[in-house]
């Protein structure tokens, strides 16, 4: 073999794990739906502080607004990590039926769900800095009531989350 092509394979098996291989295959559950869904080139767009008339069918972004311009219904439960971020909320309807309900976010950032005036619980969380598109996922059970989600500590001016049935 001629050394150029000695090199490629070498380069070929040195690296050819690390490309193949990244987090999104190791989260606690699949999100290959959710990864789908934030591909889409058809999201539905919200503005921070928009009340919603139905849940989202795929994924959603949030325009979100400085973190010192913010309302939240209720503090957020975790302080940001650096003093430039963004945030803002979202009003869901009244949901279907009660049960485990999943919403995953394509950045990292935090997400509080309140419901009735309380933040409701996590029953289940998966996270990962190694899939690109994707960043954590939250499991919560929810009521038939209407939702508020609160996003803060984002980076960017925009979040791509999805919510729904947990499957």
């Amino acid at each position: 073999m001629s050394r150029p092509v000695l090199i490629i394979v070498a380069l070929i098996v040195w690296l050819g794990p690390a490309v193949a291989e990244d987090g999104c295959e190791k989260f606690a559950w699949s999100l290959a739906r959710e990864r789908t869904a934030f591909a889409a080139s058809d999201k539905t767009t919200a503005m921070a502080g928009d009340t919603l008339t139905a849940l989202p069918a795929g994924a959603l972004v949030i325009r979100l607004q400085p973190g010192g311009q913010v309302s939240f219904e209720m503090p957020p439960e975790r302080k940001p990590r650096t003093e430039q971020w963004h945030g803002g909320t979202v009003r869901l309807p009244a949901l279907a039926k009660p049960g485990i309900y999943q919403i995953t976010l394509s950045g990292d950032a935090w997400i509080d769900v309140i419901q009735n005036g309380r933040y409701a619980r996590s029953v289940g969380s998966t996270g990962r800095s190694d899939c690109p598109g994707v960043r954590k996922s939250v499991r919560l059970d929810l009521d038939a009531s209407p939702v508020v989600l609160q996003v803060s500590g984002v980076a960017a001016d925009t979040v791509t989350i999805t919510f729904g049935p947990a499957q």
